[in-house]
């Protein structure tokens, strides 16, 4: 009998611990940050043109929480506000894109441009300064916070969660 309680799962356990924490504790590799800035890269072009799909606008969108998410685990702080300003100028997109109930892509205004290039450059370098594992504990936990306010996760979008 259990009296109530869950059976016990027993952990996962490395055979390296070292290099599990070595692995956790180093930076990330260019190519792991390429890999999360070149589709944001390539969707802020597209919204610039006027020819972004939703799609392009929903990697910018995840990109901008994840970039919160770093904000607030406190190893690179100060970016906030400019975050906030592209995830406003993101909302009012996707505002004027979906007027007629289906995605059309909006021009967007100089602004709206600027403080979403802005925070593109300002997210690649705090990838730059994140550890795997911090990368990793910001990435669960942004899934967590979107899923339980009922929005769509992505896997493998912008550093979301792969």
């Amino acid at each position: 009998m259990t009296h109530g309680r869950k059976p016990r799962r027993p952990r996962r356990i490395s055979l390296d611990p070292v290099r599990l924490a070595r692995n956790g504790a180093t930076r990330l590799t260019p190519p792991e940050i390429a890999s999360a800035i070149d589709p944001l890269r390539a969707a802020a072009r597209a919204l610039a043109r006027g020819v972004a799909t939703e799609m392009d606008w929903f990697t910018a969108a995840s990109a901008m929480n994840v970039a919160q998410g770093i904000e607030h685990q406190g190893v690179v702080r100060g970016l906030s506000e400019h975050v906030h300003g592209a995830e406003v100028a993101l909302r009012e997109i996707q505002r004027r894109a979906m007027v007629s109930g289906a995605w059309l892509p909006p021009e967007l205004h100089v602004d709206e441009i600027e403080r979403i290039d802005t925070a593109v450059d300002l997210h690649e370098f705090q990838l730059q300064q994140l550890s795997y594992s911090e990368f990793r504990q910001v990435a669960v936990r942004v899934e967590a916070e979107i899923r339980c306010t009922g929005g769509r996760v992505m896997q493998g979008l912008a550093g979301a969660v792969t």
